[in-house]
């Protein structure tokens, strides 16, 4: 048996250390195909569960914006109105809410029930007992416009 010198030993020995290390990370299992596709049918269906109450949340959500926006505009046309001393026309149509300056686009998941265009005065009151009906899925929401003063009052009448 030969032996080999030193300065061999010390260029064998890292060569060696590089190839246990190979075999080590060989070692390590990957997922079979049924593992797979059971982690791709967990993950399925989580995801599932999860976007119905997402797109829930998100429906909510935007009907509170939506109407947040339409209660702003109909104040803000008020006081255009008010200011500049003119008449001024808010359109509430089946798809959006529209005045000479602003729009307002309304959500699918909102209904409108009776288009109608609400005159506002130079004062910035209206000049009818208008009602505005909207469907939700939650219920009906229904703005009482205000003779003369212009305010509005919101009820939310369940289903």
């Amino acid at each position: 048996m030969e032996i080999l010198p030193t300065n061999k030993q010390n260029l064998i020995v890292p060569i060696m250390r590089k190839i246990v290390e190979k075999l080590v990370r060989l070692q390590i299992k990957a997922f079979t195909l049924v593992e797979t596709l059971l982690t791709l049918m967990i993950v399925s269906f989580i995801y599932l569960g999860l976007s119905g109450s997402i797109k829930t949340s998100f429906q909510q959500v935007e009907e509170k914006v939506f109407f947040a926006e339409f209660e702003h505009l109909y104040q803000e046309s008020q006081k255009i109105a008010l200011a500049r001393q003119t008449e001024l026309d808010v359109e509430v149509t089946a798809r959006k809410i529209q005045t000479p300056y602003q729009t307002v686009e309304i959500p699918d998941s909102v209904i409108l029930q009776d288009p109608k265009t609400i005159r506002l005065d130079r004062a910035g009151g209206n000049s009818s007992l208008a009602n505005v009906h909207f469907q939700t899925q939650r219920g009906v929401v229904t703005y009482q416009l205000s003779l003369g003063n212009g305010k509005i009052k919101k009820s939310i009448r369940s289903r």
